[in-house]
């Protein structure tokens, strides 16, 4: 699988992430503004029976803890964000360190099919050299037999004639 490929599709995933995050985050605000609503209501709903106002305390903390689940989505996203980035850097140092070790690796065996081939070539030489002066020994042998046949043969046929 080709890098660009695999960060298209991790930044894709980082995009789907952080349209759910913030999804999420608008389901979490729109359900806290809805409970602030429904309890401003029913205290102003219990006011008008006697009991002491306390809708005036509920916008501080729910204004907060809305602050609090966007700094935590965003402090989510940045980290997911970062994570991506890392990988992805990684990936592509992987990547290369990969084509180093295939480049280094296919000199190595270039390198040892020249000495093999080297050696091969000068054992062939040698093996030649041998061959060749085998042939010249079994030459001279041939010839040093057939004068010493000769020569035997001629005193031999004088030893008969006699």
């Amino acid at each position: 699988m080709e890098p660009r490929t695999t960060q298209s599709k991790s930044h894709h995933a980082v995009n789907l992430a952080d349209i759910f995050v913030q999804g999420a985050m608008k389901i979490v605000d729109m359900q806290t503004s809805a409970a602030r609503v429904f309890l401003q209501t029913q205290g102003r709903s219990a006011r008008m029976f006697g009991a002491p106002d306390w809708t005036q305390t509920l916008n501080g903390p729910s204004e907060q803890i809305s602050q609090l689940i966007s700094t935590g989505a965003e402090q989510a996203m940045n980290l997911v964000r970062q994570t991506n980035d890392t990988i992805s850097e990684l990936n592509q140092q992987f990547g290369q360190l990969v084509q180093q070790q295939t480049a280094q690796l296919a000199q190595e065996m270039r390198n040892g099919m020249q000495e093999v081939s080297r050696r091969a070539e000068e054992s062939l030489e040698e093996l030649r050299q041998t061959t060749e002066q085998a042939t010249r020994e079994v030459q001279r042998e041939v010839r040093r037999s057939g004068e010493e046949t000769r020569q035997n043969g001629g005193r031999r046929g004088r030893q008969r004639s006699k």
